[in-house]
């Protein structure tokens, strides 16, 4: 049964197919990497650039994924496709303004909170909350609306 399509659903559909978009970007950069030679090739550009002073996380992050074996890299291209495939789900549902979307995007992110907090825990940064919050005010907006027609 279709329900009226709100605006607040089209914009939470866009950011969840926005966030699937950057998650196969994730994905096949994984799959690229997975090769060392890629890899080497991609870590003597990023030395190259003139970005390394001042750069300390970028710096620690090219470092760690030197520091990959390529099942990892495997691993993380496979983890972001199914992720993707779940959130273009939802995304789409919710753009079309299905109900089962809509319990599917509450019980998913729901299942995903712990995780934030735990990762908030352990390593603290600001956009860590932001989407923390923004995926609480996902999951609160859609419940009032489940309930909406009761």
């Amino acid at each position: 049964m279709p329900t009226t399509t709100h605006k607040a659903l089209r914009a939470i559909a866009v950011f969840k197919l926005l966030k699937a978009v950057c998650l196969i970007v994730v994905a096949v950069a994984a799959f690229n990497l997975v090769r060392s030679e890629s890899l080497n090739a991609f870590a003597d550009w990023v030395v190259h650039l003139p970005i390394q002073h001042g750069h300390r996380l970028l710096i620690r992050l090219l470092d760690a994924m030197l520091q990959m074996d390529p099942r990892k890299f495997a691993v993380i291209g496979a983890a972001a496709c199914v992720y993707a495939s779940l959130f273009l789900v939802e995304g789409w549902g919710l753009w079309n303004g299905k109900r089962w979307a809509e319990y599917l995007t509450v019980i998913a992110t729901t299942s995903l909170i712990p995780f934030e907090l735990w990762e908030i825990a352990h390593h603290f940064t600001w956009l860590k909350v932001a989407a923390l919050v923004l995926n609480i005010a996902i999951v609160g907006y859609l419940i009032l609306l489940l309930r909406r027609d009761k």
